[in-house]
């Protein structure tokens, strides 16, 4: 009979341990074993007047009653606790992937936000930055085609100017040639007419020193 007790503690240690080690709360175990330490009580209090045959025969009928209750109530307690499982484990994988998903969502949109924001400002500082360059470079074109124009007008100015006095001292120059053309065929003219006037001259000296000659021989 101890022996009977010591199997069946045995076997409600064996079952409780494997209910803990799936995870599954022992009040179905907890029940069971209520049941058979009823079981096992009322077999202790039965009289010690009978047959040890009478004993031996209820104590195997006991057990076997208590070993197919234990059965049952192991079989629905794992089945139950497997469905609580599972369940439990559903539940808890769904509500952890919602929220990492949720997390992930919510750092993903934050973070393409600031990437964003940040691009825009980026832009917006490259737009000004090359809008300042193009006010600036169109200031030097304009700036350079001023003087340009102010180069090119003082120049057009001088070669007029140039072209001006070039002309007034060309003109000059022949003025200056002609005249002194005439007044070298005035000189020539000139010339001439001393000559002729000195030629006259001696001829008329020649007449005159003949003339003498004639009238002192005459005489």
């Amino acid at each position: 009979m101890k022996n009977n007790r010591l199997m069946k503690n045995l076997g409600k240690a064996t079952v409780a341990a494997a209910l803990l080690a799936t995870g599954v709360s022992p009040v179905l175990a907890a029940t069971e074993n209520k049941t058979e330490v009823k079981s096992n009580k009322t077999a202790a209090e039965s009289p010690s007047k009978k047959t040890s045959s009478s004993e031996s025969s209820k104590a195997s009928s006991s057990s076997e009653a208590s070993k197919s209750s234990s059965s049952a109530a192991s079989s629905s307690s794992k089945k139950a606790a497997k469905k609580s499982a599972k369940k439990t484990t559903k539940k808890a994988a769904k509500k952890s992937a919602k929220k990492s998903t949720k997390k992930a969502a919510k750092k993903s949109t934050k973070k393409a936000a600031k990437n964003t924001k940040k691009a825009a400002k980026a832009t917006k500082k490259s737009t000004k930055k090359a809008a300042k360059n193009t006010k600036k470079a169109a200031k030097d074109t304009k700036k350079a085609a001023k003087t340009t124009k102010k180069s090119t007008k003082k120049a057009a100015k001088d070669t007029k100017k140039a072209a001006k006095t070039t002309k007034k001292s060309t003109k000059k120059a022949a003025k200056n040639t002609k005249k002194a053309a005439k007044n070298t065929k005035k000189a020539a003219k000139n010339t001439k007419k001393a000559a002729k006037t000195a030629k006259k001259a001696a001829k008329k000296a020649s007449a005159k020193s003949t003339s003498a000659s004639s009238t002192s021989s005459a005489k």
